[in-house]
């Protein structure tokens, strides 16, 4: 079986993803990496609250000349959550206690998101559940210093 690189986008080269669904749009696009990965960590948290999953293909500019695109790869994100799992990751909490935790899931996530770590919600709610605001915090910042080194 042999895989073909897709044709570069259009443009000046930067950092995109595209959506492989056929249609080759644009789905994210920003002159940062960082920018990238966030957006899709953002996208692949809703397509797995949803049950469903995307592919997108990579793209950036050349290491050896920015004139020049290169292809990073296709991933596919999300599917990760269904109504099962839902139940499994926040039982019966107070409409307060539920919004603390989505809070704290939404701060993991984003961390993650940025570190370039894809993580299933049931994992990143197994964290999250037991965890106070403030250790929620510290841990994105670990993270974050993590990335930057």
């Amino acid at each position: 079986m042999t895989t073909s690189t897709p044709t570069p986008p259009p443009g000046a080269p930067r950092f995109l993803a595209m959506s492989t669904d056929g249609s080759r749009t644009v789905i994210a696009d920003s002159p940062a990496r960082d920018a990238i990965t966030l957006a899709l960590s953002a996208m692949a948290q809703t397509a797995a609250a949803r049950g469903e999953e995307f592919t997108a293909d990579l793209w950036g500019p050349s290491d050896s000349s920015p004139a020049e695109w290169r292809y990073d790869g296709s991933t596919t994100y999300g599917g990760t959550t269904n109504s099962t799992a839902a139940g499994e990751i926040a039982p019966a909490l107070t409409a307060r206690e539920q919004r603390e935790f989505d809070q704290r899931m939404q701060t993991l996530f984003a961390a993650l998101g940025r570190a370039g770590i894809t993580a299933a919600a049931t994992e990143v709610a197994t964290v999250a559940r037991p965890l106070s605001a403030a250790s929620t915090r510290q841990i994105a910042q670990w993270l974050d210093s993590a990335r930057q080194q």
